[in-house]
């Protein structure tokens, strides 16, 4: 269940930070439309983030913020990124985690490389 939730979380704010032609988020147009109308736009609201799964994400935002470029899109975040991280942070990610980020990283870059 916990898992579910995250990935909900995480498909709508990956999707409302993809960038689009004009340079700008959809998370930064809609924040537009609320300071002009005042009225937050159903768009912005999304699901509420699972606390219970705070180090999964947290993991899966400080390990693709250092992922390397890639000539075909976003690249994946890869094994050797995960021990490297596990080891010069300390945190330690369990299996089961380890496969939530991997998912949470196949969800990212299908939505930014679309």
């Amino acid at each position: 269940r916990l898992t579910s939730e995250i990935i909900d979380f995480a498909e709508h704010s990956f999707k409302l930070s993809k960038v689009g032609s004009d340079g700008v988020s959809l998370r930064d147009n809609l924040k537009q439309v609320k300071r002009q109308t005042g009225i937050t736009p159903q768009d912005l609201i999304g699901p509420k983030f699972p606390i219970l799964m705070e180090n999964v994400w947290s993991a899966f935002k400080c390990l693709s913020n250092r992922r390397m470029p890639s000539y075909s899109g976003v690249g994946p975040i890869t094994y050797e990124q995960i021990l490297a991280w596990q080891k010069l942070t300390g945190n330690r990610l369990k299996p089961r985690e380890i496969t939530v980020v991997e998912r949470l990283d196949d969800l990212y870059r299908n939505i930014m490389n679309e």
